[in-house]
């Protein structure tokens, strides 16, 4: 018997495009930007130490302590001015591609075939073999797929009905491994 090869077209539009890629920004950084927080914090509180150790006049552990306090300050905003300055580049990106896009209105092709997956855009075509495979589900919106471990592809479920996108999932599940992201 032969496994049933499934082949979507799913629409490339300005707005799916910019959905997908703001929500894939938003995931990177927001770990980062939580994890940049709590060392801000933790600057405050040895910041303190700092202050009570001035106060008590003991100049050494103050100098120490402000010292790191300082670094620490610094990175942060340094970080938090990088966050700025990659958000600026992804809304010019994405401005971008949506000149493109328009230009080159034509649906994106997903293939699942019992040998490999294929992803075909207007500007390129991926094809993988199923051990290059991971997938995910994002936030039960998407359906996030990894090629290589640097390749991503987000299948938007709004897309795609309901069996198709179980077929879909199934697929994966059966040629593929399921990794949390």
């Amino acid at each position: 018997m032969t496994e049933e090869i499934l082949i979507y077209n799913t629409p490339c539009t300005e707005e799916i495009f910019t959905q997908i890629q703001q929500y894939e920004f938003k995931r990177i950084w927001k770990k980062n930007l939580a994890k940049n927080n709590k060392n801000l914090f933790a600057g405050t509180i040895i910041l303190l130490f700092a202050i009570i150790f001035f106060i008590t006049e003991d100049y050494g552990f103050a100098g120490l302590f402000g010292g790191y306090v300082i670094a620490t300050y610094i990175y942060c905003f340094s970080y938090y001015s990088q966050y700025k300055k990659n958000k600026k580049n992804i809304q010019e990106l994405i401005a971008r591609e949506i000149s493109n896009i328009k230009i080159n209105s034509k649906d994106v092709i997903w293939e699942f075939n019992p040998t490999h997956f294929c992803f075909k855009n207007y500007k390129s075509e991926y094809k993988f073999i199923w051990q290059e495979i991971t997938y995910c589900i994002l936030d039960d919106k998407y359906l996030y797929i990894t090629a290589s471990s640097f390749m991503h592809f987000i299948l938007d479920k709004a897309n795609i009905d309901e069996s198709n996108l179980n077929k879909t999932i199934a697929y994966l599940e059966k040629k593929s491994q399921f990794k949390e992201v």
